[in-house]
C-alpha cells in the first residue's frame, strides 16, 4: 500500500518507522531543512506543507491511499485537507479548520451530556470579573500563553502574556479545581474507542506546564466508565470522525470538565510510546490503518503495565537525583539530561531532561 506522511520533523519520525516496519510503501512531504524523516521513508519530496494542492496534485499521480501525521495540529489539519480532496479516508477539512478555536469548542461541548460547563468569554478589551480564571490564545498549543489569574492587576500582564504568543482572539474561561487528564482515543467512520486515560504532572498557576504523564490514571471506576460514555459523545458532537485524538480534562467530585480537543495523538511521546507500552495497542499502526481505510476494532494482545515520562526542568529539580541513578533499573527505558542548569519552564516546549520508564507499578520517585 503507498502511505502519504505530511511533515518530516522529529515528532514524525516514529510513525514514518511504523509504517516502513508494516512493509507500507511511504511517500513523505516536507520542508527539506530539519527533516529528520527523510531518511526513513521510501520517498521524500521537498514541499513546504503549506502548500497542500501541490501536494494533492502528487498524490494523485503517485496513486496514494492513505494520507497521515502524527503529534501536530498544523500537519493533522494538512493531511485532513490533503485525504479529503484525494476522496481517502479521514475527517472533513473544515471540521480540523474550524476547531482550532478553543472559543468554538467550548461553544459545541455545552450540550454533550456528562460533561460539565465552566463559565467563559472571549475577550474584547472589557474584564468581566471571572475571577479566579485561566486566561489562554483561542489557537495555540502546549500550554504557550497560558496564565492562571485570580486579581485585575494579573489579568492585564495574563491579557499581553497570551497576546505576545498568538495574533488571534484570547479566551478567559473559569479557573476549574481538579486533577488533570488525557484521553487519547482512535475514530474509525464515527466510531470512537477511547484507548488509554492518562495521568498529568502540571506546575502550579501561573503557567500550568506539564512535567510528566503516567498511563493508566488512577481513576476510580465510576469516572473512568464515565469518560469512556462522553469522549465518545463529545467526538460525534464535533464532526470528528476518522484519526486519532487527545482531549484534555478535569474532574473533581465526579463533575467532568473540558480542558482542550485536540486533533491528533498526544506529544510527549503519549502517542508515540507510551500508548502501546502501557496497554499493547499499536496505536501507530491504528492511525496509520485509519488512514488506508482497514482498520479493525483494537485488541489488547498483552498484559496491562505502568509507562511513563517524567520531564527535568527548574519545577523538577528535585528529581535530578532520581534521573542520575536510574539507568539500569529493571523498569528504565530510555533518559537524558541535557544539562544540570535548569531553567524555569513556561511552556512544554523548555525542558532540560526526559525519563520513560515501563513497570508493573507506577514509578514515583
Amino acid at each position: 500500500m503507498r502511505l502519504a506522511i505530511i511533515g518530516a520533523s522529529k515528532g514524525q519520525l516514529p510513525i514514518c518507522q511504523k509504517a516502513k516496519d508494516l512493509g507500507i510503501e511511504t511517500f513523505c512531504f516536507a520542508w527539506d531543512q530539519g527533516a529528520v524523516c527523510k531518511d526513513v521513508v521510501d520517498h521524500f519530496y521537498p514541499i513546504s506543507i503549506l502548500e497542500k494542492d501541490k501536494i494533492v496534485e502528487l498524490c494523485k499521480e503517485l496513486n496514494i491511499e492513505g494520507v497521515v501525521s502524527n503529534a501536530s495540529e498544523l500537519t493533522a489539519e494538512v493531511s485532513s485537507y490533503v485525504s479529503e480532496e484525494l476522496g481517502l479516508n479521514g475527517t472533513p477539512y473544515r471540521i480540523l479548520e474550524k476547531l482550532h478555536d478553543k472559543y468554538l469548542i467550548r461553544q459545541l461541548s455545552k450540550c454533550v451530556d456528562g460533561l460539565s460547563k465552566p463559565r467563559f468569554y472571549k475577550y474584547g478589551g472589557t474584564d468581566l470579573n471571572l475571577y479566579p480564571c485561566v486566561v489562554k490564545p483561542c489557537e495555540g498549543s502546549a500550554k504557550a500563553g497560558v496564565s492562571f489569574v485570580d486579581n485585575p492587576v494579573d489579568f492585564i500582564t495574563a491579557i499581553k502574556y497570551a497576546q505576545d504568543s498568538s495574533d488571534g482572539d484570547i479566551l478567559v474561561e473559569e479557573y476549574i479545581q481538579g486533577k488533570e487528564l488525557s484521553i487519547e482515543s482512535l475514530s474509525y467512520k464515527g466510531t470512537h474507542y477511547v484507548i488509554q486515560i492518562t495521568d498529568k504532572d502540571s506546575s502550579s498557576a501561573p503557567h500550568f506546564v506539564e512535567l510528566g504523564h503516567h498511563q493508566p490514571a488512577d481513576l476510580s471506576p465510576f469516572m473512568r466508565d464515565k469518560i469512556k460514555k462522553v469522549i465518545p459523545l463529545l467526538l460525534s458532537e464535533i464532526g470528528y470522525s476518522n484519526g486519532a485524538s487527545h482531549i484534555e480534562v478535569k474532574y473533581q467530585d465526579n463533575k467532568l470538565y473540558l480542558i482542550e480537543i485536540n486533533l491528533r495523538g498526544g506529544g510527549d511521546e503519549i502517542s508515540n510510546r507510551l500508548v502501546q507500552m502501557s496497554t499493547g495497542i499499536d496505536y501507530l499502526r491504528g492511525m496509520i490503518d485509519v488512514a488506508l481505510g482497514v482498520f479493525k476494532k483494537p485488541v489488547q494482545v498483552s498484559e496491562p503495565a505502568y509507562a511513563g515520562i517524567y520531564y527535568l526542568c527548574k519545577q523538577t529539580e528535585y528529581l535530578l537525583p532520581f534521573f542520575k541513578q536510574a539507568k539500569g533499573k529493571d523498569w528504565f527505558v530510555e533518559g537524558r539530561i541535557s544539562t544540570e542548569e535548569l531553567k524555569e519552564s513556561h511552556s512544554n516546549y523548555e525542558r532540560d531532561g526526559y525519563l520513560i520508564y515501563k513497570s508493573d507499578h507506577k514509578i514515583i520517585p
